[in-house]
């Protein structure tokens, strides 16, 4: 066994220690239905509310990982509890104060730049207090279970730096040629050697133009082994010119029952295998 499958080995056996919940709660009779506006949101709400509600996400991702309305404003109850990242989200699906009274906002307006909402949502720097916000108004409705929640939020927290740990073991210093829309933020914050180091590229890409240019500096990132990869969250232009390239690497979104800190460890054990190949042409020969 080499190097490389003992580390992997050692991390994954650590972080499976660590995603164990150690809080046995009995679920209660009945369990609180909350609407929820974005799949990013849901997933969180639903790890902090744990067993004690019933999550509805207004929002899904479609099998290319777009977000998609699939609950209209007129199929949510008018007294139906809504949580909402900020005030210019829940006008834009429709979702006002006077019309729903039980909608919780995390935010008055979102201290983030939300036309990079996937970013903003794959950041451990951000998705603590995402999250805090989010035990603030599961105890507003639910006082008698602070402490419940107080410890689904500590178990988070817990198990991202453990995540990002992990990923930091398996990725640091690794090349990624990044495309995506959500992920840079974490690929940075496991040490990756994010390319194309010009920033002002990916921008014009995005907007269509170069796709020349991009599609040659993909051909040589692959030739050098260097993984591609898009996600949902990658502008249509950059998938539209892509099309097609079976060796780009597409990262997936967390589906809407799974843990998110799990789903990250995996998209971590996912480009870690990827870069397989680059690592067997670093190798000294022998």
């Amino acid at each position: 066994m080499n190097k490389n499958s003992r580390r992997i080995i050692v991390v994954s056996a650590f972080l499976a220690l660590m995603l164990m919940n150690p809080f046995a709660v009995a679920l209660s009779a009945e369990r609180a239905e909350i609407f929820v506006t974005s799949p990013w949101l849901s997933v969180i709400a639903r790890f902090i509310g744990g067993v004690n509600v019933v999550v509805k996400p207004i929002h899904y991702w479609n099998d290319e990982g777009v977000a998609v309305r699939r609950i209209q404003a007129r199929r949510i109850p008018s007294d139906g509890v809504i949580i909402a990242l900020d005030v210019p989200e829940a006008e834009a699906l429709k979702l006002k104060g006077d019309q729903y009274p039980n909608l919780f906002l995390l935010y008055s307006k979102a201290p983030f730049d939300r036309e990079r909402v996937d970013f903003q949502y794959s950041d451990p720097s951000v998705i603590p207090f995402i999250a805090q916000r989010m035990l603030t108004i599961f105890s507003r409705l639910d006082p008698g279970s602070y402490s419940y929640y107080q410890r689904r939020l500590s178990e988070f927290q817990t198990r991202l730096d453990s995540t990002v740990l992990v990923g930091r073991q398996l990725l640091r210093g690794s090349p990624v040629f990044d495309l995506s829309g959500g992920f840079s933020s974490l690929l940075s914050a496991a040490g990756c050697v994010i390319l194309p180091e010009d920033g002002e590229k990916k921008e014009r890409w995005s907007r269509g133009e170069d796709s020349d240019g991009l599609q040659r500096e993909v051909e040589d990132a692959l030739k050098r082994k260097i993984p591609v990869i898009m996600d949902g969250g990658t502008p249509g232009a950059i998938r539209a010119a892509l099309k097609g390239n079976k060796d780009v690497l597409i990262l997936g979104r967390p589906a809407e029952d799974q843990d998110l800190l799990i789903f990250f460890h995996d998209q971590f054990l996912t480009l870690w295998n990827r870069l397989a190949p680059l690592r067997e042409l670093e190798q000294p020969s022998r």
